[in-house]
């Protein structure tokens, strides 16, 4: 499995801290610890119970704790061909928020992640499980970090994954991990025109995030701004499928789009027809 870890800029403010990240693959879970800076009692020992983390010369005590259970968050209705999960971690009580399916919060408003942690939060969206496919296995999923742009604030620890699969990114955030490193995206075409009430043939292609065409299917959810679609929701085979569009209804001079995207991302990729005589 993967691990991402990022320093934005934008970082809300926080104390010197360090993320703690446990990758348990035969538990297919991963879990995740807040820790706070603190100097240890000189006189006593430094607990060896996992209480306390050292990074450099300085001590980090756990003050909370959370985790994604893959199992469980399969069966929650969140779970979807590309999605991704956050823990918000809340400064104000110490403590972590449930895990949140990210593109399911974000649909409606279209936020991006940053926009949704300011303003529906008001926290970071520090730790995030990322998930390219509803049958992506446990270990072709991966973990995001933000942490502290102040490299002398904050860090990242990570346990359970070999260091050739820990990567210290110099993107701005974890959303640019996600869009540009992880999650999948879809191409639709289809021919340029046609004749009122004709029907073409709408084609659509899974792609990786460089946007080169893969093999691994996904359900795809299309919608069309005027004309019709018998079929709004699709399953790929090798990546691939072909939907008809009828334009129903339309008159030349008229214009159609078709649009194509996942359960939570909609509209990621579209199409126009025009309607001649």
């Amino acid at each position: 499995m993967k691990v991402y870890i990022t320093r934005p800029p934008a970082y809300a403010s926080s104390p010197d801290h360090v993320v703690r990240v446990l990758v348990d693959a035969p538990k297919q879970r991963v879990g995740v610890e807040m820790c706070i800076v603190f100097s240890p009692n000189p006189s006593e020992p430094v607990p060896d119970d996992g209480s306390v983390v050292q990074s450099g010369d300085k001590f980090y005590k756990v003050i909370a704790a959370s985790e994604f259970d893959y199992e469980l968050l399969k069966r929650s209705t969140g779970w979807a061909d590309r999605q991704a999960w956050h823990l918000t971690f809340r400064w104000d009580v110490r403590s972590f928020t449930d895990p949140i399916p990210l593109y399911t919060y974000s649909m409606a408003t279209k936020m991006s992640a940053p926009e949704l942690s300011r303003t529906t939060y008001q926290n970071n969206l520090s730790v995030g499980f990322v998930v390219p496919f509803s049958d992506s296995a446990f270990e072709d999923c991966a973990v995001t970090v933000n942490i502290n742009p102040d490299v002398n604030k904050g860090d990242c620890v990570v346990m359970g994954v070999d260091a050739s699969e820990i990567e210290r990114t110099d993107y701005s955030a974890s959303a640019q991990v996600r869009e540009l490193i992880l999650l999948p995206g879809v191409q639709i075409s289809a021919p340029t025109s046609c004749t009122p009430d004709a029907q073409v043939n709408v084609q659509v292609q899974v792609l990786d995030a460089n946007d080169m065409p893969i093999e691994h299917d996904a359900e795809i959810f299309l919608e069309a701004v005027n004309g019709y679609l018998p079929k709004t929701r699709i399953k790929t085979v090798n990546g691939q499928a072909s939907v008809p569009f009828i334009a129903l209804g339309l008159v030349a001079g008229d214009s159609a789009r078709v649009k194509a995207g996942f359960k939570y991302f909609s509209g990621a990729s579209d199409v126009s027809i025009q309607i001649h005589d």
